[in-house]
């Protein structure tokens, strides 16, 4: 393999030496159908960001043979998810070309051993180099790939498989499902097939701009923080205790709510203008099975998922997590007997017609089976979501490798992030170092 870029790179204190050995297109080991040569993007597809989705799986047992099998399965798996593989006609095109061109896939050779890279709590140019070309917020119209896949080799052994996917194409279930369809090709067990719709030429829509921006340039900043279950389960008894949250909140209701609240305080610290405060919580819901006249089941490729938003009002005092979960719940609850994705479309434009002020888009992958993948070399012992490089306030909540706790990674403006770090009662509630 003949070596294609070498960057040098320092990460607190720690020079780091990131090469790309080797740069080869994999396609679909069979030709893509005729009748298949056309997939068009639904409603919610089209509704989704327009941006790269970076995932990163890390294997200390990775064996130095195992790449060329690693390829021959892709190949096959492309078989069966053949839009990865297609092209989008032109930056805005409703539609993929399923044309079999293929997806990158790059390995490259990290100078530093994979320890150096496991257990970050920030997100950085250093971990940024794990991603294929650095994908973290590229749109269609700069990155015409909608797949592709980098796998990084560390000093003393190990490696981390990673992949950024165009988000009009998946979500969150979309990527658990095909890393694990991949994996399972690879170790040649038999995998569950991913479901297509077989639906009509997409109508294609004017929606909003999903990625509110600052209309000044605002710097943001990424951090993972970590929450027990042991702290998340105290959490949740004391919220329950007031007698006016909703019965049985989950963790994932619980921990938004809480990461909410602190985060609206510490825009309050930054502004002091309670006008511009954030107040807008946004909830990814996860469709599937949920519509009444559309069934599509949990194999189903493509963006099933609505965006329940929640309007907090004006606060002039301290925010109550009850009164957040009771909020997010009824925003949800909004959803309950939508017939279609036509109706779950129309209802999320009239909800971004009425919104004043920023939103605070969260969403869970917890209990999607991330942890699971499993290509012969044990499963990861840790999954990286990188957040995509945007002007917006974001979380994304992910179990913990152990399933003893979720991991936060929360995207803000970099000054309110610094008050959240220092923020006392937020702090009590993360994992002990």
């Amino acid at each position: 393999m003949n070596k294609i870029m070498a960057r040098h790179t320092t990460f607190r204190g720690i020079r780091q030496l990131h090469t790309i050995i080797s740069k080869e297109t994999i396609t679909p080991s069979s030709p893509t159908s005729p009748n298949l040569k056309t997939h068009h993007l639904s409603l919610l597809d089209q509704f989704a960001p327009d941006m790269h989705t970076p995932v990163c799986f890390f294997f200390p047992n990775f064996k130095n043979g195992d790449a060329k099998n690693l390829k021959q399965s892709l190949s096959q798996s492309l078989t069966h998810y053949y839009p990865f593989a297609g092209r989008f006609p032109t930056p805005f095109s409703p539609f993929i070309n399923c044309n079999d061109e293929g997806v990158e896939f790059l390995e490259a050779f990290h100078d530093n051993p994979i320890h150096d890279f496991i257990h970050k709590n920030e997100q950085s140019e250093t971990m940024d180099q794990l991603f294929p070309y650095g994908l973290s917020g590229t749109t269609r119209a700069s990155c015409p790939n909608l797949l592709d896949v980098q796998l990084n080799h560390f000093n003393g052994g190990g490696a981390a498989l990673a992949v950024s996917v165009s988000h009009k194409l998946i979500d969150g279930n979309t990527i658990s499902n095909f890393m694990n369809h991949w994996a399972n090709v690879t170790r040649c067990q038999s995998p569950i097939n991913p479901s297509f719709s077989s639906s009509p030429k997409s109508n294609s829509i004017n929606l909003p701009k999903f990625i509110l921006e600052d209309s000044a340039k605002v710097n943001y900043a990424t951090n993972m923080f970590v929450f027990p279950n042991s702290k998340l389960n105290e959490l949740k008894k004391k919220v329950i205790a007031t007698g006016k949250a909703p019965v049985n909140p989950s963790r994932v209701e619980v921990l938004t709510s809480l990461i909410f609240k602190h985060t609206v305080s510490a825009n309050m610290a930054r502004n002091g203008d309670s006008s511009k405060l954030l107040l807008n919580l946004s909830s990814a819901m996860n469709m599937r099975n949920k519509f009444v006249d559309e069934n599509y089941p949990e194999t189903r490729v493509g963006n099933l998922f609505t965006l329940a938003i929640a309007n907090m009002g004006e606060y002039s005092g301290e925010m109550r997590l009850s009164d957040v979960i009771s909020e997010v719940r009824k925003a949800k609850m909004e959803f309950n007997g939508v017939r279609d994705m036509q109706e779950a479309v129309e209802k999320m434009l009239n909800t971004f017609g009425t919104i004043q002020g920023k939103i605070f888009y969260s969403s869970s992958v917890c209990k999607l089976p991330f942890y699971e993948v499993d290509f012969g070399w044990g499963k990861p012992v840790e999954v990286l979501v990188r957040i995509p490089d945007v002007d917006d306030y974001s979380m994304m909540l992910l179990d913990t490798p152990s399933g003893d706790g979720i991991v936060a990674n929360v995207h803000l403006p970099e000054e309110e992030m610094a008050v959240l770090k220092k923020d006392e009662e937020f702090i009590t509630y993360l994992q002990d170092v």
